[in-house]
Formats: C-alpha cells, sequence, structure tokens
C-alpha cells in the first residue's frame, strides 16, 4: 500500500514539474491566463478548428531549431506548446524567416507568431504587436579575430552580411555605412562570412552569444562587444487581432509565463545564460501592493499597468512624407507608393532594377552564344566519326549536368562550394553577380545546344560546311531559342540566394517592410510582363532580319 502511495505522488511530483499549466499555479489568480466565455474573432476560429498554428524560426536555436528528425523544437516552441495546451487545442509549427512572418500572420497562414521579432515602431504599424515583450537583444556584428573589428566605425563602407528582413538592416546601411550583403538565411550568411565574402555578420547578440558558447568560445571567430539596436522581442497576431480575444489571452499568458518563471525555467533547460531583460520582468510581475500583484488588470479600464508592458519600441529611421502626387494617387486610385517613395527604398528599387535587366540580358547573350559555339563544335566533331564522337563526350557531359541539375542548386555549388574553395585557396572569391550570370548562361546555353546541333543535323548537309548550316538552323529552332531565353529570365529571381539583390527578392523584402503588397505585387508582373514583351519584340525583329537575308 505504502509503494503504490509512493508510486503515485511521484507521478504526480513528474507531472507537476513538466506540465507548463502547472508550473504557473504559483502565480495569483488575477495573473493567470483564462479562456474568454464566448469567444470571437480568431480565438473563435482556432477553437473551431481545433489547432493553434504558430509560426516560429528553425534556424535560430535555441530558440527555433530542427531535431534529427525534422520536428520544430527549441525554447519558442515550448511557448507555443504552452498557448496551445492551455487553450486546450492541438498545436502545428509552422517555420516563418524574417522576411515572411509578418505577411504570414496578416494573411492567416498562421496564427500567431513567436519568432525572435523585434518590437519596433514600423513594425507596430503593419501587425499586432502583443505586450508585454517576452525577451529582449541587440544587434553585434560576429567575424574573424584577425580583422580587427573594434566598433562600429571600422566597418564603415565594407562587406556585412546581413538576413534579409531584419529590423535594423537599413539603420546599418544609412546610419552606420556598411555594405549590405543580403542573405535568405543565417546559412548562408554564415558560410558567406566564413568565405570572405562579408568581413562580418550582423545580427542578435543572443543568437551569436550561443554560437560562440557552442564553438567552445575559441576558434576564429569572436562578437563584437559594442552591440547596438537593443529592442525587446514580441509575439505577433494579424492586425485587428491584437486587441480582440486572442490578442488578450496572449497578453495574459506572457504576464503569466514572467510572473511564473517560465522562460527563466526554459532559458536553465535549454542551457541558455538568464536573460537581464527577463530577470528584470520576472521581478515586475511579481510585484505586490496591498498583497494584490501591481500587473493585474484594471478592472475598470481592463488594461494591464503602462509600467509592467515593457519598453517602448525601437525608432527606426524616421519615416518622411511623400511627395504629394504620391500621397495623391493612393487617395484616388489606391495604388500605395508611400512605401518607395523614401530615397532608400527608391534607390533600392532602381537597383533592383537595374540588376535584374543586366543578368537577364547578359544570361541571354550568354546562353546564345554558349548554344552557337557548343552546337558547332559538337556537330563539327561528330563529323569525324568514332574519334570525334569521343572527342564530345567531355561536352556531352557538361551539357547534361547543366541542363539536368537545377540552377538554384548549380548557384549553391557553385557561390559556396568551389567560390569558397578558390577564396580559402587562391584569396580570390568570385563575385555573386558573375557566378550567376555564368550558371544562367550555361544553363540556358546547354538547352539552346541541344536545339542547334539537332536542328544542323536533322537535314542533309549536301557537303555544306557546319558555319554554312548555322542560320538555316537558328531559323528552324527560333522558337525554341526564343522560349529558353525567356524563361532564363525567369530564373533570375534564383540568384538572390546568393546576394544578388534582383527585383523580386527586393520587392519580399519591401513587402515584409510594410509595402503595399497589391500594388508592389501587380507592379511585379506589369514590369515582367512588358519585359518579356520587350525581349519577345527584339527577337521578332531578328527572326525578321535573318529570313530577308
Amino acid at each position: 500500500m505504502l509503494k503504490a502511495l509512493v508510486t503515485m505522488l511521484a507521478a504526480l511530483w513528474l507531472i507537476w514539474m513538466t506540465d507548463p499549466v502547472a508550473a504557473q499555479s504559483d502565480v495569483p489568480p488575477e495573473l493567470q491566463a483564462q479562456m474568454p466565455d464566448a469567444p470571437t474573432g480568431r480565438m473563435a476560429h482556432v477553437l473551431q478548428r481545433g489547432s493553434l498554428i504558430v509560426g516560429v524560426k528553425d534556424d535560430y536555436p535555441p530558440w527555433g531549431m530542427r531535431s534529427e528528425t525534422g520536428e520544430l523544437i527549441g525554447l519558442e516552441a515550448d511557448l507555443a506548446r504552452d498557448l496551445a495546451k492551455r487553450m486546450g487545442v492541438g498545436l502545428e509549427l509552422q517555420a516563418v524567416s524574417a522576411s515572411n512572418r509578418i505577411t504570414r500572420v496578416n494573411q492567416g497562414i498562421v496564427d500567431v507568431v513567436i519568432a525572435t521579432t523585434g518590437d519596433t515602431a514600423e513594425r507596430r504599424k503593419q501587425v499586432d504587436v502583443i505586450l508585454p515583450n517576452y525577451y529582449s537583444s541587440g544587434v553585434v556584428v560576429y567575424g574573424r579575430r584577425d580583422a580587427d573589428l573594434e566598433g562600429w566605425d571600422s566597418l564603415r563602407g565594407e562587406k556585412v552580411c546581413l538576413n534579409r528582413g531584419a529590423f535594423y538592416n537599413r539603420v546599418l546601411e544609412e546610419d552606420y555605412g556598411i555594405d549590405g550583403q543580403y542573405f535568405a538565411a543565417n546559412r548562408d550568411s554564415q558560410l558567406a562570412l566564413k568565405q570572405g565574402r562579408c568581413v562580418g555578420w550582423a545580427f542578435d547578440d543572443t543568437a551569436l552569444a550561443q554560437l560562440i558558447r557552442a564553438q567552445g568560445g575559441a576558434g576564429d571567430y569572436e562578437v563584437m562587444n559594442d552591440a547596438i539596436l537593443v529592442s525587446p522581442w514580441a509575439v505577433l497576431v494579424a492586425q485587428g487581432e491584437g486587441q480582440g480575444d486572442l490578442g488578450r489571452f496572449l497578453s495574459d499568458m506572457i504576464g503569466e509565463w514572467h510572473a511564473g518563471g517560465r522562460i527563466l525555467a526554459l532559458q536553465d533547460q535549454w542551457g541558455i545564460p538568464r536573460s537581464t531583460y527577463v530577470e528584470a520582468a520576472h521581478e515586475t510581475w511579481q510585484a505586490t501592493k496591498a498583497g494584490s500583484p501591481v500587473c493585474a488588470r484594471n478592472p475598470a479600464t481592463g488594461q494591464h499597468p503602462a509600467t509592467c508592458l515593457g519598453d517602448n519600441p525601437v525608432q527606426g529611421v524616421p519615416a518622411a512624407d511623400p511627395p504629394a502626387w504620391v500621397a495623391g494617387l493612393f487617395e484616388t486610385t489606391g495604388i500605395d507608393l508611400r512605401a518607395v517613395a523614401s530615397p532608400y527604398n527608391f534607390n533600392r528599387l532602381l537597383r533592383a532594377l537595374w540588376l535584374t535587366f543586366s543578368l537577364s540580358m547578359i544570361a541571354i547573350v550568354g546562353a546564345l552564344v554558349v548554344g552557337v559555339s557548343l552546337s558547332v563544335l559538337q556537330v563539327s566533331l561528330e563529323r569525324l566519326g568514332r574519334i570525334g564522337r569521343l572527342l564530345t563526350l567531355p561536352q556531352r557531359m557538361l551539357i547534361t549536368v547543366a541542363r539536368m541539375t537545377p540552377p538554384i542548386l548549380q548557384l549553391y555549388i557553385v557561390f559556396f562550394g568551389l567560390g569558397g574553395i578558390l577564396g580559402n585557396a587562391q584569396g580570390f572569391a568570385p563575385g555573386s553577380f558573375a557566378i550567376a550570370s555564368i550558371i544562367l548562361s550555361l544553363y540556358a546555353g546547354a538547352t539552346n545546344t541541344i536545339i542547334l546541333s539537332h536542328e544542323m543535323t536533322s537535314v542533309s548537309a549536301n557537303g555544306q560546311p557546319v558555319l554554312a548550316r548555322l542560320p538555316g538552323a537558328i531559323t528552324r529552332g527560333f522558337d525554341g531559342l526564343v522560349a529558353t531565353c525567356v524563361n532564363i529570365v525567369k530564373a533570375a529571381g534564383m540568384a538572390s540566394a546568393i546576394a544578388v539583390s534582383e527585383l523580386v527578392s527586393t520587392v519580399d523584402l519591401l513587402v515584409s517592410e510594410g509595402a503595399d503588397t497589391t500594388t508592389m505585387m501587380n507592379g511585379l508582373l506589369i514590369f515582367y510582363f512588358l519585359f518579356v514583351l520587350s525581349i519577345l519584340w527584339v527577337f521578332r525583329a531578328l527572326r525578321r532580319r535573318l529570313v530577308s537575308t
């Protein structure tokens, strides 16, 4: 009997220690989050669906990362589980990035975002931020020890790796004078740094400190101590939901986490040194006055005291008033160009247009040159019989690899693989624009080679030299050549994977920073429509010239 009692008590103790809801039972009832009696808005939608969808990071260990089995885990995933359990629903975790997390929650793809999101004044215009904040971080630079990164002044004019969508990117470029090299994920920024494509990687001090600890504090890299732009982190919901049932519930849950020390306990569990910001929030939410919690909601107003809700948001670069014609255009037509009217965003957009145009033109010309050259060489060698076919084997292998390997994979292999080898061995690594131009030219050029060589060998030669057959082959295979060149224009957007800030990625970045989605996406569609039409017009003019001669 005694043994059974001991076993039962041990089981209850284990449940108590592992159940996040039970772990908060020492929190005063006034600070415990409660489900509404008649839920409305997104809360009602979540309960009807029976699951809560939360966006978390998968590249920010240990706040958000993938397990060995591919499962999303981390401190913020644990907080998401707390929410779902308290709501009595299942949990679905989705990976989000710095560049898409606001769009995902506003579009209803996820219900809540807990993804290391800095609370800034600009973001409060784009999405509903839930207060109190739950964490905090600053911006530092991670770089080689021998780079002598003594402070932010030493980085002026230097190439620094940045993650797309981070709120501090514009400030670092405008106020600190860095030359930002944009990458889609932490992994890519870190790889580019190790290959010498940047002198440092600007990122959150919390994550970089963890990276240094994971390396045992040794190695060739260190974190610059000069942290700037310290910002609290916020949970996000879609615009209009912050004051609803879901927003109120989340606010109370965050307060309960602080009061009960839940986030501090999770820091210990994940091996993260305790944050002074979280410790201060814990003390604030534990405080009492006349036996009542200081941070309890005011029965008259239904609001938490302002002193309990945290710091003010980080103020970014002040937004200038748009020109009168931009404001007038928005009022009369709904076309919203206000976000791109600032000189900074306008210059980014112009640069993206120029890069896209230049890359596309180089890739088209390169694909035609490759196609003509390799097809002529192949047909010429094949005329030599068995020996010639043997000599064409390396070329055929090159064409097969170039055609059958996805261009995005080729870009990664050459940029991060071969480029890294060259950089480490020779101290020189080709630029991202040059690599993209070469890869896209070879990718489309391989298809052009197949088209032209087929046309040159499919008809009777009648003793004609190979070069004499070329004009006829071009005429017969013209539609295929045009289709290949148009497709390579569409593929130019892949170059953003290796830090080429072409138009698609720049528009996506502007949207993530608050630009009007409808205006920007329609503008992107119109640009590519007109761009492709102009390419077709040029090729038709060339075709008429070929036929006339």
